[in-house]
């Protein structure tokens, strides 16, 4: 669904990667970054004091010095007080001057310096002091990347990645975030840890190099975001206008999202702040969230990339390293969001088994991730609104007149027609009985000026004439301008609807209505023959030469012997669709399957069985079709599974 739920939101929250309490301690440690081993703000606040007496006690020791800086930092990121707890200028200014030529004080002066480019002289010096000292090779892959110099910046990566300095599991993590972006995309990043390992895969492992990884930090430097924006042909902009940093993220992305032809993604771990800024106009795809200013169907992506895509072996068996722990359990709560939606859609669906299996990787990764109190929340909240009861106008009766059988499928029925106008309306009028208004609101579907798809010369012909056999707006006609995201709904509801139904005369007891795949809609459509048309033969007319379906049949020999033929008038039966029941059903009683509206599958974006609009070749059943949004040729058909027979 486009609309995220409260405990989504909550889920979605921006993780606070450092909230594990290691207790005191007496002993100073080796200060690791922050981004491989996260500790908490008592734990590097009592670290810096340690690392301080230290450097009291030899004021030459350059390590102890680098320590204390880096343990003051990191408790003074974490620190929620208004002040914090170190003055950092102050620990630089202490550092003896015979120190300035050493590693780790270049590498310090490099820490503190404000967020530009001149900083990184300082680094440089670190480098050419110690090339060895691999902790600023990430940093040093960073300047190359900024100075658009790539292949020195993945040598850097590389040789860290040799090392084994990335845990198989975060590498795991950033392959999903890849998986989660579709292909020529651009993925907006936001730390090191969900942008390094990226950059890592794709050089080291040739893993989805067609997508293009920018971190927004990155971005807020002046020279390296107008060289990125010239890739995209964009204008350069100024930030200096922007009050906050989540300000500058926000226009950056704005800005980016822009660029033609380009679709844009953002990770999961960007700032709820900046997320927000968006709307309703990201879409959850896995562990990234996809730009869209229009309706876009998303659940089909997450589902594919969970059942198909992720890697998830490592969620389920931690084989990882204490080090690395703390930080891959808080960076795993972001698969929760899609996790929830993808449960509420096997609820729905009736695929409780799936259900079931995913309850389980869902409570490991938010017990691990202290976040057990919001996924109660939403068990219970799933319970309470399960035992609801529904207010339906929906008979089980008519849903199971209207079923057909299809031989050579286990348990597989269809609807002898399209969805029509009036089984649609029934399904809004049950949403705002039941106050699903967030539901509603995707599943409106806009009216249509059919005259405006005319050809000019037929315009100014009379309604009466125009639509003489009925108006497409017909409570017997089939619906359609609504999403993919719309049709599932409506099957899901009536789903949940049929399964909740206590009558007696019903002809089963659990079911699941879907959008069929591609083989059940042409094994449906094939109707047992292996004709290209549904109507058993290699033709769409009859002996009379009239035709079998409602097509666009304007470049067409017309029929001799239609009554209608040479009157201006289609001699297919309509300008536009017609009622579903219209023309002959094929051999399994399934009316249109070829003609009137093409119709939705389970893929996002394919039709099959061609329309109205299109040419009568657009109808065979081996022919695919794609959409990019609604449109008045285009319908759905619903298929029924069966889960639990009567008798069973």
């Amino acid at each position: 669904m486009k609309k995220i739920a409260t405990i989504l939101s909550a889920l979605f929250l921006w993780i606070n990667l450092f909230a594990t309490n290691d207790g005191s301690l007496t002993l100073p440690e080796r200060i690791r970054p922050i981004s491989k081993i996260a500790r908490s703000q008592e734990y590097y606040a009592e670290q810096a004091h340690l690392w301080q007496l230290e450097t009291t006690k030899n004021s030459s020791n350059a390590d102890a010095w680098l320590n204390y800086f880096r343990a003051a930092r990191y408790a003074n990121m974490l620190d929620r007080s208004e002040t914090t707890s170190f003055d950092l200028g102050a620990i630089v200014a202490s550092i003896p001057a015979n120190l300035t030529n050493s590693f780790e004080y270049q590498f310090i002066r490099f820490m503190s310096a404000e967020w530009n480019e001149d900083r990184y002289k300082y680094l440089l010096k670190a480098h050419e002091i110690a090339p060895q000292r691999m902790e600023i090779y990430n940093d040093l892959a960073t300047y190359h990347t900024v100075k658009g110099e790539q292949p020195a910046a993945l040598q850097y990566l590389n040789k860290l990645f040799e090392a084994g300095e990335f845990p198989s599991e975060l590498l795991a993590w950033n392959y999903n975030l890849l998986a989660s972006v579709e292909q020529n995309a651009i993925l907006l990043t936001y730390g090191d840890n969900d942008t390094y390992p990226l950059w890592v895969l794709q050089s080291a492992r040739g893993i989805r190099k067609d997508v293009k990884v920018l971190n927004i930090n990155l971005l807020l430097m002046d020279n390296y975001r107008e060289q990125e924006f010239k890739v995209f042909g964009l204008p350069t902009i100024a930030l200096n206008d922007c009050k906050s940093t989540a300000e500058m993220y926000s226009k950056v992305m704005r800005h980016l999202m822009q660029a033609q032809n380009q679709v844009v993604y953002v990770a999961n771990t960007m700032p709820e702040e900046v997320r927000l800024a968006f709307g309703d106009s990201l879409y959850l795809t896995g562990l990234a969230l996809r730009y869209a200013p229009n309706s876009f169907d998303n659940l089909a992506l997450l589902k594919n990339n969970y059942e198909n895509r992720f890697l998830l072996d490592y969620l389920k068996v931690d084989f990882s390293p204490d080090s690395i722990t703390s930080v891959m359990s808080a960076m795993n709560l972001q698969y929760l969001p899609g996790l929830v939606l993808l449960h509420q859609h096997y609820m729905n669906s009736g695929e409780n088994y799936k259900a079931v299996n995913l309850e389980a990787l869902m409570e490991r990764v938010a017990k691990e991730g202290n976040r057990m109190e919001v996924l109660r929340s939403y068990f219970n909240g799933l319970k309470a609104k399960a035992e609801a009861p529904i207010e339906s106008t929906i008979s089980v009766r008519t849903l199971d007149k209207g079923l057909k059988p299809i031989r050579g499928a286990s348990n597989l029925y269809a609807f002898e027609t399209e969805v029509t106008n009036a089984q649609y309306e029934a399904f809004l009028m049950d949403l705002v009985k039941n106050k699903e208004f967030e539901l509603l609101a995707i599943c409106q579907a806009p009216r249509t000026d059919w005259k405006s798809f005319l050809p000019e010369k037929f315009r100014r012909l009379p309604d009466n004439e125009l639509f003489k056999h009925t108006h497409p707006d017909d409570p017997s006609c089939p619906v359609v301008n609504i999403s993919h995201e719309a049709a599932r709904a409506y099957c899901d509801w009536i789903t949940k609807v049929y399964n909740a139904s206590n009558d007696k005369k019903k002809e089963f007891h659990k079911v699941r209505f879907k959008l069929p795949t591609e083989p059940e809609w042409m094994l449906a459509a094939h109707g047992g023959f292996s004709a290209p048309y549904p109507f058993g033969n290699y033709s769409t007319r009859n002996d009379k030469g009239c035709f079998l379906g409602n097509y666009d049949v304007s470049n067409e020999e017309p029929c001799k012997d239609c009554p209608t033929a040479n009157k201006g008038t289609p001699d297919d039966g309509g300008y536009f669709p017609v009622k579903a029941d219209s023309y002959y059903p094929n051999s399994f009683g399934l009316y249109n399957i070829s003609g009137n509206v093409a119709e939705m599958i389970a893929e996002p974006g394919v039709t099959k069985g061609g329309s109205w609009y299109e040419p009568v070749k657009k109808g065979t059943i081996s022919e695919k079709n794609t959409f990019t949004k609604p449109a008045p040729h285009i319908g759905f058909r619903v298929f029924m599974e069966v889960i639990v027979h009567n008798n069973e």
